[in-house]
This record gives structure tokens, C-alpha cells and sequence, in this order.
């Protein structure tokens, strides 16, 4: 091999400088394709990843919180029943907040309306007759539909009825 001037050449002659065909350096030697960096795609990927999970989760918060605020909201008519034989019964039974009201020689029949609303609606009756009494019953009604209701017989019988009144 000989150079432009017909000299023989013991070495590759690098190419002229600025031109560097072939993947050849400046120095002549040949240089490894340039590889693209993966870790700004890792990176994006792991950022929308986790952009779109916060964001869904934000969406679930909101309709769950949406959705709380209505049955907190929602009111319900609840009626308590309470009947027997005997002429009158101890009746104790729960209201708005879960407060407790007693009533001791209730006459019967004996009935109750209350509206109930907030989060809890667990409703919840019970009574008692006394010596005199030989069948006692009682009964739970929200919005008209019957919830609960037991029967007990014999003097001193207990009877006791409850439920979720916030169920559709």
C-alpha cells in the first residue's frame, strides 16, 4: 500500500482531519455505536406511573367522599311498634345519634315515629310486660317496610327487634 505520493505505507493512514468515515475516531481507531440513554424513559415512565395512580386515587377519595356526604344527608322515617295483651310494657328504643329513650309503663299499643339521619342508622327496640301480660310483640318499620319483628309470650316476656335503617 502506497500514499498519495507512491511512498509505501507501513501503517492505515488516519482519514483526513474532520472526516471521520466509517465510525473511525480521530485517532483512527474505531468507536462503539453511541447508545441512548434509557434512564430519562425509565424516569417518565415511573413519574406517569405514579402521576396517574395519585390521581386515581384522588378520584376514588372524592366519589367515596361524595358518596358518604349523601347517606350522611339522607333521612329515614323510622317507626317503632310495640303490642301485646297486657295493658302496658316497658319500651326502650334508639333515635337520631344513637341516643337511647326509655318509656316505663308504656300503654299499649304503643308507637313511636322518629326521623333518623347521619351515618348510623342501626335502630333498635325493645320491651317488656309485666306479670299481667301473656303475649307481647314487637315491630320496626323504615319508610313502611318492616325491618324487624318478634313475638314472646308469658308474664314478664321480653321482646326485642332491631336493624340497619339506612339498608335500601
Amino acid at each position: 500500500m502506497t500514499d498519495q505520493y507512491g511512498r509505501p505505507q507501513q501503517y492505515p493512514a488516519p482519514p483526513p482531519q474532520g472526516q471521520y468515515p466509517g465510525g473511525y475516531g480521530p485517532q483512527g481507531y474505531a468507536q462503539p455505536p453511541r447508545k441512548k440513554a434509557k434512564w430519562p424513559w425509565i424516569l417518565g415512565g415511573t413519574a406517569l406511573v405514579i402521576l396517574l395512580g395519585v390521581g386515581g386515587c384522588m378520584a376514588l377519595i372524592a366519589g367515596a367522599v361524595n358518596e358518604v356526604d349523601k347517606e350522611a344527608a339522607r333521612e329515614v322515617t323510622v317507626t317503632y311498634e310495640v303490642d301485646g295483651s297486657g295493658g302496658s310494657a316497658s319500651v326502650t328504643y334508639s333515635g337520631r345519634d344513637f341516643d337511647i329513650a326509655q318509656e316505663t309503663e308504656a300503654p299499649l299499643p304503643w308507637r313511636k315515629t322518629v326521623t333518623i339521619d347521619g351515618l348510623g342508622k342501626y335502630v333498635s327496640l325493645t320491651a317488656q310486660n309485666g306479670e299481667d301480660g301473656a303475649e307481647l310483640s314487637c315491630r320496626i318499620l323504615v319508610d313502611g317496610r318492616v325491618i324487624s319483628e318478634q313475638t314472646s309470650n308469658g308474664p314478664f316476656s321480653m321482646v326485642s327487634c332491631s336493624g340497619d335503617a339506612g339498608g335500601e
